[in-house]
């Protein structure tokens, strides 16, 4: 086996000299650019690839931020307020454009029926737990195309 290893590697050795200067020289660059050719396809090019996969999904990942930020309602400090709870709650209600069916306070406790769209519902539910108040219970209830909400606060 080693004995038939050297006689072919001998015989390259001596094609490889019988080859004249110009034949060697023009036998060197196309091994060159075979080897460049296949580091390109080998290497690189499925480099590249990742790499552009990788960017897309990175630019999808921003534009997916970018949306959740927009749709996140923007940050309000706490309101202090002279007025009383109930007053508050009502005439912020009122203006979201909400629907205040009914109120009632006993005790510490403050019961509000609500109902209005959805995401306006949603939003005005969130800004008022912000604002520092503590939801104790809240009930959701669709009606037709509106949203019922059953809130007690304490």
């Amino acid at each position: 086996m080693k004995q038939a290893w050297r006689s072919g590697y001998s015989a390259t050795i001596l094609g490889w000299q019988r080859l004249s200067r110009r034949e060697q020289w023009l036998l060197s660059g196309l091994s060159g650019l075979i080897l460049g050719i296949l580091a390109f396809s080998l290497v690189w090019q499925p480099t590249q690839q990742r790499l552009s996969v990788a960017e897309r999904q990175y630019r999808h990942q921003q534009n997916l931020a970018a949306q959740l930020q927009q749709t996140q309602p923007p940050g309000i400090a706490p309101v202090i307020s002279d007025q009383p709870l109930s007053l508050r709650l009502s005439e912020s209600a009122t203006t979201a454009g909400l629907e205040l069916q009914q109120m009632d306070a006993d005790n510490d406790l403050l019961r509000l029926t609500l109902s209005g769209e959805a995401n306006v519902l949603l939003r005005w539910l969130h800004r008022v737990e912000r604002d520092g108040v503590s939801l104790q219970s809240l009930t959701l209830e669709k009606r037709d195309a509106v949203l019922q909400a059953r809130v007690v606060i304490r």
